[in-house]
């Protein structure tokens, strides 16, 4: 009776979830013309007319992504915090780091700075492969896998396109490509806020389920209640 409850509690929590999505989408849409306005008044990357390469298109997305999944890993830190202080130190560093690093990165898109993100989320995402393939070999629960929820897949993909985006900022080969990759500042424009679009309408959905369905905590807690 309780684990049938607990189901139908997480599908009201999904459909929530779902209703305020949608609403984001909406107002997006809704306010796509004055965006479409606003880039015809002033460029984001250039005199109109010109081109800029893909190496500056890049910087403004991957800074955007750093902060969206800096939100993310920031909204269950009390819940990792909860489970262990282990745990939520590395979920406050990590937070700290990309939240830190997408307002510096913006402002000064260097290739050292590019070549820390890389880094520092390679090994976030390396980690998360960990836990939720053989799981850590310390913590609350050594050795097991943890389940995977939307958040936190969300948040790697995230991640996984700042290693690809500072990786094409960062290593020479990469750097030099995306250099002579040129596009129309009108197109590269529309491009970019395309993108800041989507990747906010990601991070919104990501904390409205955390808000909604719980976070790490409870989805840990539906596995153990799980039967074997």
């Amino acid at each position: 009776m309780a684990r049938t409850a607990g189901r139908r509690e997480h599908a009201i929590g999904h459909t929530v979830v779902h209703q305020v999505f949608v609403i984001i989408v909406l107002g997006f849409v809704l306010a796509s013309p004055f965006i479409a306005a606003l880039l015809q008044r002033r460029s984001l990357l250039g005199p109109q007319g010109s081109k800029v390469g893909l190496d500056r298109w890049l910087v403004l997305p991957v800074a955007t992504l750093s902060l969206g999944v800096g939100m993310i890993h920031a909204a269950v830190v009390g819940d990792h915090f909860r489970e262990e202080t282990l745990s939520g130190t590395f979920f406050v560093m990590v937070a700290v780091f990309q939240l830190g690093w997408g307002v510096l990165f913006a402002r000064r898109p260097q290739v050292g700075l590019a070549a820390l993100g890389l880094l520092v989320n390679a090994t976030v995402v390396a980690t998360w492969l960990v836990t939720r393939t053989v799981g850590l070999p310390f913590g609350a629960h050594p050795g097991v896998p943890e389940p995977i929820a939307t958040p936190d897949l969300l948040a790697t993909l995230f991640e996984s396109l700042i290693v690809a985006g500072t990786a094409a900022l960062a290593l020479p080969f990469l750097r030099n490509m995306a250099k002579r990759s040129r596009y129309l500042v009108a197109s590269a424009d529309l491009g970019v806020v395309m993108a800041l679009i989507v990747i906010t309408m990601v991070v919104s959905y990501a904390l409205v389920d955390i808000s909604v369905n719980g976070g790490h905590g409870a989805l840990m807690d539906q596995a153990g209640a799980a039967p074997p």
